[in-house]
C-alpha cells in the first residue's frame, strides 16, 4: 500500500519513530490522523481486489464442510453460514463508495465481529461440540482472513477478533451450546495470536513505509525550497536585494514584447549616484555599501505596483522599469524618486552639489514599433543621465524621443 507522506514531522522526529517508536504501532496524535485517513482510503482500494479472494476462499471451504455434512443438517448451516458470504459481499461492495473509505475500518471490523461470532456459534451451537475438522478450519479461516486479508489496522483487528469470539461464547452459552473450550483453545486461540503477529508485523511493516515516504517528502520539499532560492538568488542582487542585471533582461525583454503587442507605452530610469566613489573612498567599503542598501530601499518604494520593477544596473547604477507608464506619469514617479533620496538624507561629506548623498537620474518612455530595439530604448535613458549629470547632477532629464532630452526639474 503505497500513502502520500507528510511533512508535519522533522528529520529528528520520523528517524525516532523508526528506531523505537513504533513498538506500539502508534504515531503522535496529529499523524496518526493524517495516517489514518490515508490508510483507510488505501485499505478500502486494496480491498476492492483482496475480497474476491476471500469469497473464492470461503466458496471452496464452504463446498468442503457441506460435502461432509448430514443430509439432514444441510439446510440448517446453510441457513446460518451463508451470512458470512454475504457480510464479505456487503464489504465489498461498501469499498467502492469512496465517501465511505473513512469508515473503512468500522463496517469491516463489525463484519468481521459478526463472521466470527456466526462460526463460533455454528460450532458450539448446529454442531453440539463436535469436532469437526472443516468447521474448526472454517474458524481459523475467519480469523486469520481478519488479520491477515482484510486490511485492518492493528487494533482494530484485534478488536473485531476478540469481540466476535466474545459474542460467539455468550451467544452459544445463552442457547446452551456445548463448548469444548480445549479444542477451541486449539483453534480459536492459536489462529488469534498468530492472526495478531501477523497483524502487527503488517501494520508496524506500514508505518515504517509510510515514515520512509514522510522523509520522502521531506526530502522533496527541501530540495523544492533549494531550487526556490538557488533561482531567487539567480535573479537576485546579493548586496540590495533588487533584481540582478540578468533577471533585469529577461524582464525587460518580456515587457518589451507585450507592449509591441498591445501598444502601450514603457518607461524606464536610470539612475546613479553622485560622487559614490569619493564617498565610498573616504568613509570606507562597508559605509558604501549601507549607503547602496539604503538607496536601493528608497528606490524600490517608488514602484509599489506589481509589473514594475527595480534593478541594481551595476555598481552605483539602477534601473527602474514600468510598464504602461507615459511621459507625464514617468514625471511624477521621477519626482517621487528625488524627494524619496532627499528625505533618507545620507550624510556625504565629500559631495560638491549637498550635504547628502544625491542622485541623478535618465527617464525614456516609448510605445515600442516593430523596427526599435531594447538597446536603443536603454541607451536614450542612459543617454539622458549623463545629461543630468552634465547638468550639475541631483537632477533627473527625461528624453522625449531619440533626439530629443527635455529639463522638467
Amino acid at each position: 500500500m503505497k500513502l502520500q507522506g507528510s511533512n508535519i514531522l522533522g528529520q529528528e522526529q520520523i528517524d525516532l519513530l523508526t528506531t523505537r517508536g513504533l513498538n506500539f504501532v502508534w504515531f503522535p496524535k496529529q499523524l496518526e490522523t493524517i495516517y489514518r485517513f490515508q490508510y483507510q482510503n488505501g485499505a478500502a482500494y486494496e480491498f476492492r481486489y483482496r475480497a474476491p479472494i476471500i469469497l473464492i476462499l470461503y466458496l471452496f471451504l464452504s463446498f468442503g464442510i457441506y460435502q461432509v455434512l448430514p443430509t439432514e443438517q444441510v439446510l440448517s448451516w446453510l441457513s446460518y453460514y451463508s451470512w458470512v458470504g454475504i457480510i464479505v459481499l456487503i464489504a465489498w461492495i461498501l469499498s467502492f463508495i469512496k465517501k465511505l473509505n473513512q469508515w473503512f475500518d468500522y463496517y469491516v471490523g463489525i463484519g468481521s465481529s459478526a463472521a466470527v461470532a456466526i462460526t463460533f456459534i455454528l460450532i458450539n451451537v448446529l454442531e453440539n461440540g463436535q469436532d469437526n475438522v472443516l468447521f474448526h478450519a472454517a474458524m481459523m479461516y475467519a480469523i486469520v482472513i481478519i488479520y491477515g486479508a482484510v486490511g485492518m489496522r492493528f487494533y482494530t483487528a484485534i478488536i473485531a477478533g476478540w469481540v466476535g469470539g466474545l459474542i460467539g461464547i455468550l451467544v452459544s452459552t445463552y442457547l446452551n451450546g456445548d463448548i469444548d473450550w480445549t479444542f477451541l483453545n486449539r483453534t480459536y486461540t492459536f489462529s488469534s495470536f498468530l492472526g495478531m503477529t501477523l497483524a502487527y508485523a503488517t501494520d508496524r511493516q506500514h508505518r515504517e513505509n509510510y515514515l520512509q515516504n514522510c522523509m520522502i517528502e521531506l526530502n522533496r520539499i527541501e530540495l523544492m525550497q533549494q531550487a526556490q532560492q538557488l533561482s531567487l538568488l539567480s535573479q537576485q542582487d546579493a548586496l540590495t536585494g533588487l533584481a540582478n542585471r540578468r533577471y533585469l533582461d529577461e524582464t525587460l525583454d518580456n515587457e518589451w514584447r507585450r507592449t509591441l503587442r498591445h501598444e502601450t507605452p514603457l518607461t524606464i530610469m536610470m539612475v546613479d549616484i553622485d560622487f559614490f566613489k569619493p564617498y565610498n573612498d573616504s568613509l570606507g567599503h562597508l559605509k558604501g555599501d549601507q549607503c547602496l542598501k539604503d538607496i536601493a530601499t528608497a528606490i524600490s518604494s517608488i514602484a509599489a505596483r506589481s509589473g514594475d520593477l527595480v534593478a541594481r544596473y551595476g555598481g552605483e547604477e539602477f534601473l527602474l522599469l514600468f510598464p504602461m507608464t507615459n511621459a507625464q506619469q514617468a514625471k511624477i514617479h521621477a519626482e517621487r524618486l528625488m524627494n524619496a533620496i532627499k528625505k533618507i538624507a545620507i550624510v556625504h561629506p565629500c559631495s560638491s552639489v549637498s550635504p547628502y548623498v544625491t542622485i541623478s537620474v535618465g527617464v525614456a518612455t516609448t510605445i515600442p514599433r516593430l523596427n526599435d530595439s531594447i538597446s536603443a530604448f536603454v541607451s536614450r535613458a542612459d543617454h539622458a543621465l549623463y545629461q543630468a549629470k552634465t547638468n550639475g547632477r541631483n537632477q533627473y532629464q527625461i528624453a522625449l524621443n531619440e533626439e530629443q532630452i527635455v529639463d522638467l526639474t
